[in-house]
């Protein structure tokens, strides 16, 4: 019995400094997928109206794919200025 109360009590302490780390960082996080957000949005805007040739927009792809997994792990700055460069190959600024 008092180890599922000791296993219990150190799994509600994990679980709470999980979520206060999400919580220092989330306005960071949120800042990364807004852009990231309106940077494919401009990007398949580009694609659709045929603004962007095929080899534009895999490039521009590949680095959304970038900026995604830069976002995801956690590395906002290194996100953004691979936004910057999509950005730059759209015409559009960031």
């Amino acid at each position: 019995m008092l180890r599922r109360v000791v296993t219990g009590v150190a799994m509600a302490c994990l679980m709470g400094g999980a979520a206060y780390a999400q919580d220092e960082t989330g306005g960071q996080d949120n800042q990364c997928a807004d852009q990231l957000t309106k940077a494919e949005e401009i990007v398949h805007d580009k694609i659709d109206s045929g603004a962007l040739s095929q080899d534009d927009a895999d490039k521009a792809n590949i680095l959304l794919d970038e900026a995604q997994d830069k976002c995801t792990s956690g590395d906002s700055a290194g996100a953004i200025t691979t936004l910057d460069s999509v950005m730059a190959m759209t015409g559009k600024a960031n």
